[in-house]
Parts: C-alpha cells; structure tokens; sequence
C-alpha cells in the first residue's frame, strides 16, 4: 500500500500540503473564463504529485511551464510517501527530469534515467509477492490511479488526455482484479504478432497477383505452366550436353549466329539502299522542238552575249544526263551484284547452321541455340521469383493460421480464467451495485468481463443509470474506480490510493459521492487515501444546502484563488 504524506519543494516554490487518510480536498476558483491555459493551480498541484511519482515530463503539464520561470523550473519536487511500511522520498526538478533522488528510510539512492528509478520502485511494489507473480512498471500500476482532467472520464480504461492516442492497457486492471492478467499479455504479444504476419501476407498475395489483377489459383497454375516449359527446355539442353560434340558444334553454331547475324544486317541495308535509289526521279526527256524556240528567244534578247549553238546546247545536256545516269546504273549493279552475292553466302551458312542442328537437335524445342538458352534463362528466372512468391504466401497463411488457432485457444483459456474467478468478479459487481445505491439511489447497474477477438482482447462492460450523459459517465468512472479501490478482494493488490482531477460537475455528485467517501473512512479508518480537486463553488454550494455530513475545512488539504496561486505566479502554459 502507497499513502502519500506531504508535496512540497526545496529551495520553497508553494506551501508544502499535507496529505492524510480518507478524503482530501484540494479546492481552487475556475480558471479565467477569457483564458482556459491560466488556472490557480489545483491541476498543476495534482502533476506535481504525478510527477514525483515518475510521471514522464513529455507527457506532463509541467513541460507547459515557461522556461524563464527558473524558480520553478530549478527547484526540486519532493513527495514524502509511505511504501510498505517504508518511508519513502521522491525528489525530481524539471530541468532535469530524467534524474531521480529517492530517499528510502534516509538511505540516498540517485537513479540517472527515469526508467531505472521505474524499476526500483516496481521491484519494490512486489517484493512482497510471490517470484512467479506476473509483474506490471511501477507507472503502469498507477494508470487507473490518477486520472487526468484532460481524460474528461470518459472510459473506465483510458485515463490519459484524449488528445493523445495512447492504446487500451487493461493490465493493471486486471490486475487489480487479481484474474487473467498472464493469458491478456499472451494474446497482446500474439496480436502483434499476428499483425506483422498479416502485413506480411498481405504483401506476399500482392506480388503473386500482380496487385490483385488475378486469383491465387490463376497463379498456382500459371507456375505449373511455367514448369512445363521450363522443364522441356531444360531437357533438350540436357540432350544436347550430353553429346559429345556438344561443345565444338556449339561453339561453331555461335560463331554461324553471329556471322549471319552481320550478313543478315549488311542485307537489310542493301535492299533499303536499292529502294532508295529506285525512288529517285527519272532523268526528263525534252522535245527537240520546244529546246529550240526557248533556245531562239533567249539569243534573240542576249544578242552577241549568246554564241553557243543549240547543237552545243544539247550536248551539254546528254553529258549531264549520261554522267547522272552513269553514276546510278553502276551503283546499282554494283548494289545488286552484292546483294547476289550476299545472299549465296547467307543461304550456305544458313544451311550449314542447319546441317549443325540437325546433328544435336531432334526439332522438338531448339531451333536457335542463343535464342533458346536465353528463352530458359528467362522462363527459369521467372519459374524461381514466382515459386518463391507463392512459397512465401503458403508459408505466410500456414503461419498466420497457426496464430489465430492460437489465439482461439488462448482466448479460450482466458474465458475459463475468467469463469474460475466469478467469486471475485461477482463480488466486485456487487460492490459496485453498493456504491450505485448509496449515491445513485438504485441498483439498476450492471458490470462484466468479456473477451473480445480484436486487439483490445477484453471488454469491461459497466452500465448504471441513466447511461450516456456526460455526467453520468463520469460518476461511471468514479464509482468503477472507488470500487476498484475499495472491493474486498481487488483491494489486495491495490496501491491504496486513488487521484481524481475536477472529476465532479455538479453540487449533489459532490455531496453523495464525498459523503459516501467520508462515512466509510468513519467506519474503516486508514483504508484508504482519496484526494480530489474541486471547484470551491460546487463545494460551498453542497455545504450551504446542508447536504454534507462533514465540515469542508475537516478535509481541505489546500485552497488556492486568483490571489493566492499554488506556485504563486500568474503565467501562460506555452504549445
């Protein structure tokens, strides 16, 4: 059992507070209507308490708090608590958060990491348990213990501002409840595995059907196909190799290809090259007639200028003609002489490629040596990428099958868990009911354990009057978390104190659930330690109505107001 004793701070930033048994009131005015980041101090002073007990800096309000107010930032936070029959405390500043000084019975221990000081006190919490005790972190334990205003108690299980998502952690739920812890972390650990393996298949079926364009059977039997081919490939390579002149005749069959290859592209050039010059324009014939009066008009306008003759004229004419015409019937006779040429050479290599063949191939698949081994090369690579692919994917849903049988089992075991334990969830059903009756003013409430199959694992499932208001979900909460606390048999493992941050919205909450709190302190002295912040016109409105059956002085712990502030500063909580 944990029992806080005193909050205060050296060098000294707000007046120590004392804590006792029962309910303890901190009580403070609204915060400033024009500006919901400026408070008195209330919440603050809760974090405070949060963060001595380890309470991460990234995750508290305190990182709001401007850093040009060294005063506060430099200080250090203590809380005095008792442990197990330890005196215990806890010294933190928030310039250096990850330090951590813990003074156990005077004896000084300095924890340089946060998570190392965590450590310590969980091992602490535990000691006094059996070694095979399903251990949770010290802050852990504490997650349904305080509860953040920023939670607006919306859920029985999540207790942290609803602006971050934190996932669902039932464990110390259930642990509290003292069943089904061990089986919870089982099927937590098997869901995530489970998720990566459901990524992986997810992302194995996408390659092996091509981004879901085709079945998972179309595949299968596309890769039967492909071994087909492959197979009668690879056997007429086999045949091949197994002739002992294999080596010589292909090495000759290359040298034919490649020789070919050249002959065959020469032959392509030559025939566009033959088109080409067939294309060109024949040269023009002229009447002798027409040269003649063209010839006779000009000499008459040039006069002496002109003294060639029409004779000289036509036969610089058919020199021209003769030269061009020349020129294109050699090259082309020369063109197509090669051509002939060339395609004798072809026609005897192409034969003798053939006669090569015909020695080591029967004509079943080869028809070109390069071509075919390349055509295996190719089909092989995509016979393996596609074996492995789908390989992968069976090994991947054998696998993932493997964990949901699994889980179905593990769920199983945690449902029989469950039922073993129906002395303990009845019991604390019926605690709940209590406390319903004595502020609600019926029974008509409800509470259970179910497993679930998605990640959660498990549902705790609470109903009470009037469900689904805003305020009745929170007295949900306070009546779930006071149950937890006070149960006869969840109160074995609890810490034995619980926090609640301006969980109260109205005067008669107030008075049914304080009042509740009070008489039981009255009857079962030092069971357990309540501390709650309140509104100070909520609480006076309860007092002034007569309702209480306490003075509000009796449980005030400390007051804070616009002039007397918890850290005595006015200052903006920075983004």
């Amino acid at each position: 059992m944990i029992k806080i004793n005193k909050l205060y701070s050296e060098p000294e930033i707000f007046d120590p507070i004392f804590f006792d048994y029962g309910v303890n009131i901190i009580m403070g005015e609204k915060s400033d209507s024009t500006n919901k980041k400026i408070g008195v101090g209330k919440s603050v002073c809760i974090e405070f308490i949060n963060f001595c007990l380890l309470k991460r800096i990234a995750d508290s309000r305190l990182n709001l708090i401007p850093k040009n107010n060294t005063d506060i930032i430099n200080s250090q936070i203590k809380l005095d608590i008792d442990f197990n029959s330890k005196s215990i405390t806890i010294s933190r500043s928030i310039k250096n958060p990850e330090q951590v000084v813990i003074f156990i019975d005077n004896d000084e221990k300095i924890f340089e990491k946060l998570e190392d000081a965590s450590d310590y006190l969980g091992n602490l919490y535990f000691e006094s348990y059996p070694a095979n005790t399903k251990r949770l972190s010290f802050r852990n334990l504490l997650q349904p213990i305080i509860r953040d205003e920023r939670s607006e108690f919306k859920d029985l299980i999540q207790c942290y501002d609803t602006k971050k998502s934190i996932p669902v952690d039932y464990s110390p739920h259930l642990f509290y409840l003292n069943t089904g812890l061990e089986k919870y972390n089982d099927i937590k650990s098997l869901n995530e595995d489970l998720k990566k393996k459901n990524t992986f298949f997810s992302e194995t079926k996408k390659l092996v059907t091509k981004n879901n364009e085709l079945k998972i059977q179309d595949a299968k039997a596309h890769l039967n196909e492909l071994e087909s081919e492959v197979s009668k490939v690879n056997k007429s390579i086999e045949n091949l190799k197994n002739n002992e002149s294999f080596e010589i005749i292909q090495e000759d069959l290359v040298k034919l290809e490649n020789k070919l290859s050249e002959l065959r592209t020469r032959q392509q050039a030559i025939k566009y090259e033959l088109k080409q010059i067939d294309s060109l324009p024949k040269p023009e014939n002229i009447n002798e007639n027409e040269i003649s009066i063209i010839f006779n008009q000009f000499k008459q306008g040039l006069g002496d200028l002109v003294e060639k003759s029409l004779e000289d004229l036509k036969g610089f004419k058919n020199k021209i003609d003769g030269f061009r015409n020349s020129i294109v019937s050699e090259r082309l006779a020369n063109l197509k002489s090669e051509l002939s040429k060339l395609n004798e050479v072809i026609r005897k290599l192409d034969d003798e490629y053939s006669d090569k063949i015909a020695l080591i191939d029967k004509g079943d698949v080869l028809r070109d040596l390069k071509t075919s081994i390349s055509v295996f090369n190719e089909k092989n690579r995509e016979l393996n990428n596609l074996r492995s692919l789908i390989e992968r994917y069976d090994i991947a849903e054998r696998d993932k099958k493997i964990l949901e049988a699994e889980k179905v089992v593990l769920i199983a075991d945690l449902d029989e868990q469950f039922y073993q334990k129906q002395n303990v969830i009845k019991s604390f059903r019926e605690t709940i009911l209590e406390i319903h009756e004595k502020i609600m003013g019926n029974r008509e409430a409800h509470f259970e354990i179910k497993t679930t199959k998605n990640k959660n694992v498990v549902d705790f499932i609470m109903r009470t009057d009037d469900d689904g208001s805003h305020s009745t979900e929170r007295m949900k909460v306070f009546i779930y978390d006071i149950s937890l606390m006070l149960n006869s048999y969840t109160k074995q493992n609890h810490t034995g104190f619980l926090i609640h941050d301006n969980i109260f919205e109205d005067d008669d909450s107030i008075e049914k659930s304080l009042n509740y709190l009070y008489k039981y302190n009255k009857n079962s002295p030092d069971e357990f330690q309540y501390i709650v912040t309140l509104n100070r016109d909520l609480i006076e409105s309860a007092s002034r109505n007569g309702k209480l059956l306490f003075e509000i002085d009796e449980l005030r712990r400390a007051s804070f107001t616009k002039e007397k502030r918890f850290l005595g500063v006015k200052y903006n909580e920075t983004k």
